[in-house]
């Protein structure tokens, strides 16, 4: 037997030299430039030609090795979620999937059961730790400006009711960074996808919700007043209704109001439209039973929405009905349309105009004293808020508004 010098030539290359139509060589690469390793440019032969020597005797053509840098790929229905395969590592924030309505987007590959329930209680205590920090801070501020003053009795602040409710709307406002910071840290997800389906406030749509706001405004004022000429006793309480109190006096309560309250407003949709609404729709499980159907419907959520939402407030009666139906119809727009701003737009307004006309008759003193309203209220209310929300899904259909996640 001959001897062999050197390593065996490689398996289907003939040596240098023989190369015939097609073959290559590293000593005389082609004019397309040298193939990858281990892979024959095309047309290249898959054979030896005929008469070409055989390996020698013992030699074991090498096997399939692993894939550099990467490893093992992982095997079928195990996803390699949070483990470095490929080369990559899943992102530490993930979106849901595509297609999700509104209350499903904290559904996403990071979810656990316990997400939800540590988020909330996270929420609760930066809520407090907030409006302590802004009690403290105000109080130091207006020592330092206006001097001691004497606290008040029941649920003020401060002794002056422009100041007051200025202080507390601002104590809500800054609740809606503390939204967006659990839904990043504790669920793992786009801190704005507590806002739409596109992970974020669509600003001209929520311009846009304003106008039919201002329409059911309008058309509440009217109907409250209709409704209190044909039924005049409804209300037993009976208040003077005040007189205006001058531009000099109202400037500069409306001016706090028409900066703070939108703010404020966008806060407590953030909280009870958007967080509440998603953590608990996150709990519907998969599958095709009536009652797994039923918990991954909008309906459990908004119904625990709306009744937080009337709970965190002060009403009594009738008034905890129409807010109620306040909440339903803000949190249904809020599905049906895959954002926060139709409800923002219809929050806002009516804020508005709640604390701007009191301020105007010189009754903001009273702002806090939510109480009970007669049933003519809730009865008045329900053909403006159907108003409304036909007015929104109507403009949502016209601008091809997103309501599913992309």
């Amino acid at each position: 037997m001959d001897s062999h010098q050197g390593p065996p030539p490689p398996p289907n290359q003939p040596p240098p030299g023989e190369q015939g139509p097609g073959f290559w060589s590293p000593e005389q690469p082609p004019p397309w430039g040298a193939p990858p390793a281990g892979q024959p440019p095309a047309g290249y032969p898959q054979q030896p030609p005929a008469g070409y020597p055989q390996q020698p005797p013992g030699y074991q053509q090498p096997g399939p090795q692993p894939w550099p840098q990467y490893g093992q790929p992982p095997q079928y229905g195990q996803p390699p979620y949070g483990q470095l395969q490929y080369g990559v590592r899943e992102p530490r924030i993930v979106a849901a999937p595509a297609g999700e309505p509104f209350h499903r987007l904290a559904r996403n590959s990071k979810y656990k059961w316990w997400r939800p329930l540590t988020g909330s209680a996270l929420l609760v205590a930066i809520a407090f730790a907030l409006t302590i920090a802004v009690y403290i801070l105000w109080m130091i501020v207006h020592t330092l400006v206006a001097g001691d003053f004497k606290l008040p009795e029941g649920n003020t602040l401060f002794p002056n009711s422009t100041e007051d409710l200025s202080a507390q709307l601002v104590m809500l406002g800054i609740l809606t960074p503390g939204v967006l910071l659990v839904a990043w840290v504790v669920q793992r997800r786009p801190a704005f996808s507590v806002a739409s389906v596109l992970n974020r406030l669509r600003l001209r749509w929520l311009a846009l919700c304003c106008l039919p706001a201002i329409g059911y405004l309008a058309l509440s004022y009217g109907l409250g007043l209709a409704t209190d000429a044909i039924f005049p006793n409804a209300d037993p309480a009976t208040s003077d209704s005040g007189s205006w109190v001058g531009l000099s006096a109202f400037i500069l309560p409306a001016v706090l109001i028409l900066l703070l309250v939108p703010f404020q407003s966008a806060a407590e949709e953030f909280v009870f439209r958007g967080w509440l609404v998603q953590a608990v729709g996150s709990y519907g499980p998969g599958g095709d039973s009536v009652v797994k159907r039923i918990l991954r419907s909008p309906w459990p959520a908004l119904v625990i929405s709306s009744a937080a939402f009337v709970a965190a407030h002060g009403y009594t009666g009738w008034a905890m009905a129409d807010i109620f139906l306040f909440a339903m119809t803000a949190g249904w727009l809020t599905i049906r349309t895959g954002g926060l701003e139709a409800g923002i737009a219809l929050h806002t307004m009516n804020n508005l105009f709640a604390f701007l006309l009191p301020a105007a008759m010189g009754q903001l003193d009273g702002w806090s004293n939510q109480g009970g309203a007669p049933w003519t209220l809730l009865v008045s209310d329900i053909p403006c808020l159907i108003f409304y929300a036909l007015a929104v899904l109507w403009l949502a259909r016209r601008r091809q508004i997103a309501t599913v996640s992309q």
